[in-house]
């Protein structure tokens, strides 16, 4: 984590997500307001990486200094996506990460849903954050789980829910040493929802040592060397 001034620290964080998974409602919850266009659709609403930032005057105190929190939250295109080809979606990703995090990513936040079962486009969400990232993505990483309400409707503590899982979930939250967090995209911040994720991304940096994570060197070469060839050879990219 930066600290560009005394009392100032940066925060970076990559937003991934396969579509309706919320994603773009919880980079609105991270910043307290509407800034990522969000809505019911049967496919994906990203289409472009997208970079909001927010200051959080007095957010916490470091060695007894009150010290300002920059929020600054990428959101992507929904992955695997109907409507954009994998690859175009990877090299979107990794062009825009390492244009606006020049200095690397502090976190990154894994999106899924609470609310439908853990699937194979999820898989494949995994898949690109250790492509783009390399494996230390997953000592930054906060898997939410959105959609939270619905659990809650239904009875369920989220003990149960996480223990009543798929196989291939239960090893996606070990492998990110069980960081987890429930949103309900529908509440109101920062009473219930901003601060508390917020509070953990924060733990997250905190414990890796304030680490940053890079763009793995030659991802954007390769992916716009492989769409150059293909384009070359009238090779169609094919949409998922």
């Amino acid at each position: 984590m930066d600290q560009t001034e005394q009392g100032l620290l940066c925060l970076n964080v990559l937003l991934l997500g396969r579509p309706q998974a919320g994603k773009s409602a919880t980079g609105n919850t991270l910043l307290g307001s509407y800034e990522f266009q969000s809505r019911l659709s049967p496919g994906a609403v990203t289409r472009e990486c997208r970079l909001c930032w927010k200051t959080f005057p007095g957010f916490l105190r470091r060695q007894g200094v009150e010290t300002t929190l920059r929020l600054r939250v990428l959101d992507t295109p929904a992955y695997p996506n109907c409507l954009l080809s994998s690859e175009r979606v990877k090299q979107d990703v990794a062009t825009a990460a390492e244009k606006v995090f020049p200095e690397g990513v502090h976190a990154v936040v894994l999106v899924t849903r609470a609310d439908v079962p853990f699937c194979q486009d999820d898989c494949q969400l995994v898949h690109l954050a250790e492509e783009l990232l390399g494996p230390a993505w997953r000592s930054h990483t906060l898997l939410v789980l959105s959609h939270s309400d619905s659990v809650s409707r239904a009875g369920v503590r989220s003990e149960e829910y996480l223990g009543l899982a798929s196989g291939a979930f239960q090893a996606l939250l070990e492998s990110v040493d069980h960081r987890y967090h429930f949103v309900d995209n529908s509440a109101a911040w920062p009473q219930t929802e901003g601060r508390p994720l917020l509070e953990k991304l924060l733990r997250i940096s905190s414990q890796s040592k304030y680490s940053r994570l890079q763009i793995k060197p030659g991802r954007v070469n390769d992916l716009s060397k492989r769409q150059q060839e293909r384009l070359t050879h009238n090779e169609p990219i094919h949409l998922l």
